[in-house]
């Protein structure tokens, strides 16, 4: 007595190819992930905080005291103008005309997505990561992750992003 059994194997295939044709041209997943990076670098300005939530640093005293005399924040007499008041109340960190938060952008192609801050931003990366800047290197200014976490010299994107981007990509790849 024989037994055979047949396999029809051909939505197995078909799925398969179907798959293959996706991969080939990732662009579409790419740029998803990058608008929604972009919206996620947004929302980090807005709660100043880094992409896994830790609030940045606060302005130092000495940037504020800037602030203020640039914005004719003091009143003859040493004291707190309407203007200086309202500048500190309203003073955002990383935050003075919007060019930085302005700079954020990604771009795709059919196999990866790039996303920064603008390359005529030139204190982007002290922003990021923190240093020595100013007139002989002498001000410490701290790393606020804007973009990614930092993670030794490089960057890493946080659970929660890293999360949305798997769910993108496997969206694209069944094909909704």
């Amino acid at each position: 007595m024989d037994i055979s059994i047949n396999i029809d194997d051909r939505e197995v295939r078909e799925g398969l190819e179907r798959l293959s044709r996706r991969v080939i041209n990732l662009t579409p997943a790419m740029t998803a992930i990058g608008l929604f990076y972009e919206r996620s670098v947004l929302e980090n300005f807005k709660a100043e905080a880094g992409p896994d939530g830790a609030k940045w640093a606060p302005l130092s005293a000495v940037t504020l005291q800037l602030g203020l005399g640039r914005n004719k924040g003091w009143g003859k007499k040493g004291g707190l103008t309407a203007r200086g008041r309202n500048y500190l109340q309203g003073k955002r960190i990383l935050w003075e005309r919007g060019d930085l938060e302005g700079s954020v952008h990604s771009q795709a192609d059919s196999s990866s997505v790039t996303i920064g801050a603008g390359g005529h931003i030139k204190y982007a990366a002290i922003h990021q990561f923190g240093g020595q800047a100013g007139r002989g290197r002498k001000v410490t200014i701290p790393a606020r992750p804007y973009l990614a976490l930092n993670q030794g010299g490089g960057m890493a994107l946080a659970d929660k992003d890293r999360e949305r981007v798997v769910e993108i990509v496997g969206t694209y790849l069944e094909g909704s």
